[in-house]
């Protein structure tokens, strides 16, 4: 069992193995740890879409001259995560909604291969790891938005691991990052959270009976599902947005 303080620090730590440049365990360049920082606080809301990143006062935090920064947010511009612009530098990524449904849709694609690859190849011990980590997210009643969504990213990342593909994992790593802030938006109702839950325990019965099929079909089903939330939020922002400028 977790104690209160290990729970409390669960989301950072989980979200930040996630989104990592290399895996856990391998050394980083000063960059790629910044780019990690950076990222971080971007998935944490620190950073709003198309809000400018400061090199200055990064460099400052890091303690570094403003080279290592300027090539830490180049990184996480190969990662769709930050756009340069001539006159305002480096800002926080502002997707469209056509946008983020594209990604949604590569990536429900590539988690459906990866549930099926981790049918065929899943571990005992990573089996295992996956059921626990099921049964918190069913047992927390999904009562914590953030909380919920670094547990789901962690199954996420074990089965992605158990596919045994390195190409696929790099991949969905990347998409990882770019509509994790967005699949955050998704899992904002309790009903949600609860839905997901549900499909994050049919997906762990068909990877221990090694249906590589049934995985494939419930893993893009609940990044489908995500998808629809996340669209529909975004489009009555969008709409309250517009009513509030007409008026």
């Amino acid at each position: 069992m977790n104690s209160d303080r290990e729970q409390e620090n669960l989301p950072q730590q989980t979200l930040q193995n996630t989104i990592r440049f290399r895996p856990q365990g391998t050394m980083l360049s000063l960059p790629e740890q910044i780019a990690d920082g950076i990222c971080s606080a971007i998935l944490a809301g620190e950073y709003q879409p198309g809000e400018r990143i400061r090199e200055v006062p990064l460099a400052s935090t890091y303690n570094v001259s403003r080279g290592p920064i300027r090539e830490a947010l180049r990184l996480l511009e190969q990662e769709g995560l930050v756009t340069f612009s001539p006159r305002r530098g480096a800002q926080v990524t502002e997707l469209t909604i056509d946008e983020v449904e594209q990604l949604f849709d590569i990536r429900a694609v590539l988690s459906s291969l990866a549930a099926q690859n981790a049918a065929k190849n899943i571990t005992p011990k990573a089996l295992q790891q996956l059921k626990n980590i099921v049964k918190d997210m069913q047992s927390f009643d999904a009562a914590d938005t953030n909380l919920y969504s670094a547990l789901s990213s962690q199954c996420g990342q074990i089965i992605a691991d158990a596919a045994r593909n390195p190409r696929l994992l790099a991949m969905l790593k990347t998409l990882w990052r770019q509509t994790l802030r967005y699949a955050q938006l998704g899992l904002h109702s309790p009903q949600r959270r609860t839905e997901s839950a549900q499909l994050w325990g049919q997906l762990v019965e068909a990877i221990e009976r090694g249906d590589s099929e049934r995985a494939g079909t419930v893993n893009a089903e609940t990044i489908r599902l995500s998808k629809e939330a996340v669209v529909r939020l975004l489009r009555s922002q969008a709409e309250k947005g517009s009513t509030h400028t007409e008026g």
